[in-house]
């Protein structure tokens, strides 16, 4: 495993740094690369350290190995055929990269290393995708078709030790105390195998106690006064526990009202045509007859999210981020797309940029970004700005001087460089008039990139951006753009999210200390949609993924959640029938009538939300989904912001408030760990931790009023649930520890407090 020693931390200079030796990790450490290369042993997986020095202070570095298991995949063609690959979410959809060998009695074989997790894959067979025959199984890919599901299991069967938030004192000294919980480990814990860091420096084990089923961290108080996070995990020979982590703020474990930490954000998504005309003198639509009216420029703009900001809509929704389409100068023209049909378009969403620094006359002018800034500062919003990295529009004055800069749209075999996002990732045009960068090939091209993206953090105070198309963007690019934020605003905590459709390994290698703070959680956002919308679909995979995600990402990872966006069908279509999960939902926004005709579909949506706003990272509000907007994919899913609402549309966004307030309220929401109590074909319960509460959320969805049982781990103190968001009928089972009987509505979703004796 290579890394980048940016990845790890920042610093202009590595040449003082070396590593120490470790029982289980050969290092390889060059200056030349400023790189790091790890080997483990076969033999090892778990959890460890690694220690190193750097400017004559001592460091450890965490490191987790992950166990491996190894998958044959086999297809026996009927009739006869050249040749099989397999591909999937495991190697970035890559169609001849594992191509299958035959075996004498016919059949292609490959048989392929998985780390414990869900994937999905689909057969080549001489250039035709295909579902595994063998497989039964098959679930929707979001993209009108299905793949062929795998889910490969860790070696050891059982619950692992869970080590959750207990009970903390402070004084001298800050003392943490860790229940022990859902443990089907029959070994001994002993403190030995216990990795406690501090920051990125171990605890020794003279500091952690083992007793009745607790693990107790003692830190000096002055130490922890300076500290920011405690990590905290076990590992034996044959499992591992969770990695417990504990933000820190000013010596105790952080709560409510602290200094703004990206955890607490609550963000809203929302494209400036669509949402609000304040300003009716810049409307300057295409006239054309072939541009159809829902992809053309339809007056939307910046003083319309400055009104909306006065009138109090954001703060009363209980939004503290603003994610805004991009705002960059577009061309003005419409322009026909290169695949069949062959619609036209306009670039009203705001990603066929023209400039780098120029703000679209349809939306306002420069001088409305400073007073939405300032606007929302005051009002202690935070703003985004999706920053268009990947590409120009032709009329760009980048792409007409400096065409050098740019990818080949003509490929040497004579083929297009046409959305081959997957064979050509880095240089893939999305259009033939959306030149691509060819960063690796033209360093200037990625300084006048990063100059631009710091002239907006300089010259506007935004805090942070959205950065599409993240994984068609080089590392070398966001290592650049990140080291120059570091260099330019050392004490500003700018925020970077990216876009990225793909495999927990690609999407991760963008999320480190040297490039992205978070990507938007795709690999949780298709099983939850599914899952939410379907009733005969278990939660179980859901929950399975939940884990997949705290243990890649981290317990406070900053992978934002969401139930729509701009470029995917919006969740009530599917709730409605609508769309079915193999259609081509791009295609049929344009002839059906979608529309929300159920009333329970508003139910279902609060259900959804429930649980958006009670997970681990940033839950996304895109707009119009707090009052319920339905529609297909791009453009369907980005119709004008409907401000007129029935009373269905009221509740629910009333409803949404509640939950955007319970998170701003409840730390255990931001901070907390998260654990599965209950995932079936009825139920998704689970619990949120931190030292200052225990959060349980219950999650119900079938179309009954229902008494239903939830059993909490035995090892917890429980006296009672306290509703936060509802007034459900509870009752504590007197014979079984920690049982509740909880009557619950049709598709309903509750979030209790638990009250501790």
């Amino acid at each position: 495993m290579n890394i980048a020693l940016q990845d790890i931390f920042y610093a202009e200079d590595y040449s003082s740094l070396s590593f120490g030796k470790h029982p289980y990790l050969d290092t390889k450490f060059s200056t030349k690369e400023n790189q790091l290369t790890l080997y483990a042993d076969k033999e090892f997986s778990g959890y460890t350290h690694l220690a190193f020095h750097f400017d004559n202070n001592h460091y450890d570095l965490p490191i987790k190995v992950v166990e491996r298991k190894y998958i044959t995949f086999s297809y026996t063609p009927d009739p006869e055929v050249k040749q099989v690959s397999v591909f999937g979410n495991f190697n970035f959809w890559l169609r001849n990269q594992l191509i299958m060998r035959k075996n004498d009695d016919g059949a292609f074989l490959i048989t392929i290393p998985f780390e414990p997790g869900q994937y999905e894959y689909l057969f080549s067979v001489d250039g035709r995708e295909i579902l595994d025959p063998s497989n039964p199984d098959s679930v929707p890919n979001g993209l009108g078709g299905y793949n062929s599901p795998l889910k490969v299991l860790p070696t050891f069967s059982g619950k692992k030790p869970f080590l959750t938030p207990a009970a903390y004192t402070s004084g001298n000294s800050l003392s943490l105390d860790f229940q022990i919980i859902t443990n089907d480990y029959e070994g001994e814990i002993l403190k030995n195998d216990i990795m406690a860091l501090l920051d990125n420096h171990c605890l020794p084990s003279s500091n952690i106690k083992i007793s009745d089923g607790k693990v107790s961290v003692r830190i000096p108080g002055k130490l922890a006064e300076s500290s920011r996070k405690l990590r905290l995990a076990w590992t034996s020979d044959v499992t591992t526990s969770n990695l417990a982590e504990v933000i820190l703020e000013n010596g105790l474990p952080a709560t409510n009202g602290g200094k703004f930490k990206w955890q607490d954000a609550i963000m809203y998504s929302l494209l400036i045509d669509r949402f609000y005309n304040a300003n009716p003198s810049n409307d300057d639509p295409i006239l054309n007859a072939k541009l159809a009216d829902r992809v053309n420029f339809r007056g939307g703009d910046l003083q319309g999210v400055i009104q909306k900001l006065d009138d109090g809509y954001f703060n009363e929704l209980g939004i503290n981020t603003i994610w805004v389409l991009p705002f960059i100068k577009n061309t003005p023209n419409p322009f026909y797309e290169t695949p069949p049909p062959h619609r036209m378009f306009s670039g009203y969403h705001g990603y066929w940029p023209i400039s780098g620094r120029d703000v679209d006359p349809h939306y306002g002018t420069n001088d409305d970004i400073h007073t939405l800034v300032t606007v929302m500062h005051t009002k202690n919003l935070h703003l985004l700005m999706d920053y268009v990295s990947n590409h120009v529009h032709q009329e760009h004055p980048y792409y007409q001087q400096h065409p050098e800069w740019f990818g080949q749209y003509k490929l040497p075999d004579g083929r297009k460089n046409l959305r081959l996002f997957d064979e050509y990732r880095l240089t893939t045009w999305f259009e033939s008039y959306l030149p691509s960068f060819d960063y690796p090939n033209a360093p200037e091209a990625i300084d006048t990139m990063v100059a631009d993206a710091i002239w907006w953090l300089k010259n506007y105070k935004i805090d942070g951006f959205r950065h599409d198309a993240v994984k068609h963007v080089p590392h070398v690019f966001w290592r650049s753009l990140t080291r120059k934020i570091r260099e330019e605003f050392p004490d500003r905590d700018v925020f970077q999210i990216g876009e990225t459709f793909g495999d927990h390994s690609l999407i991760h290698s963008y999320v480190n200390n040297g490039q992205l703070s978070a990507q938007f959680n795709f690999n949780l956002y298709w099983p939850a949609r599914y899952a939410f919308a379907m009733d005969n679909e278990s939660f179980s995979g859901l929950a399975a993924e939940m884990e997949r995600v705290v243990d890649i990402y981290g317990q406070n990872h900053l992978m934002a959640n969401l139930m729509d966006s701009h470029d995917q069908p919006r969740y009530p279509a599917y709730l409605e029938h609508d769309l079915d999960w193999g259609d081509n939902a791009q295609e049929v926004g344009w002839h059906r009538n979608i529309q929300i005709d159920d009333p329970l579909t508003y139910d279902k949506i609060g259900m959804y939300m429930t649980y958006l706003m009670t997970i681990p990272g940033p839950p996304v509000i895109y707009y119009g989904d707090e009052i319920g907007m339905t529609g297909a994919a791009d453009p369907d899913n980005r119709r004008k912001m409907d401000w007129t609402l029935n009373p269905d549309q009221k509740k629910l966004k009333k409803y949404i408030s509640t939950l955007t307030r319970l998170r701003s309220e409840h730390s255990a929401l931001r901070y907390g760990d998260y654990s599965t109590v209950r995932a079936d074909n009825l139920v998704y319960a689970y619990l949120r931790s931190d030292f200052n509460e225990r959060i349980l959320v219950v999650i119900f969805r079938k179309n009954i009023t229902e008494e239903m049982q939830i059993k909490l781990p035995e090892e917890l103190d429980i006296l009672n649930l306290e509703c936060l968001n509802d007034s459900p009928s509870v009752e504590k089972d007197n014979l079984l520890k920690n049982t509740f009987s909880i009557k619950v509505k049709p598709y309903s979703g509750y979030v209790f407090k638990i009250v501790s004796r």
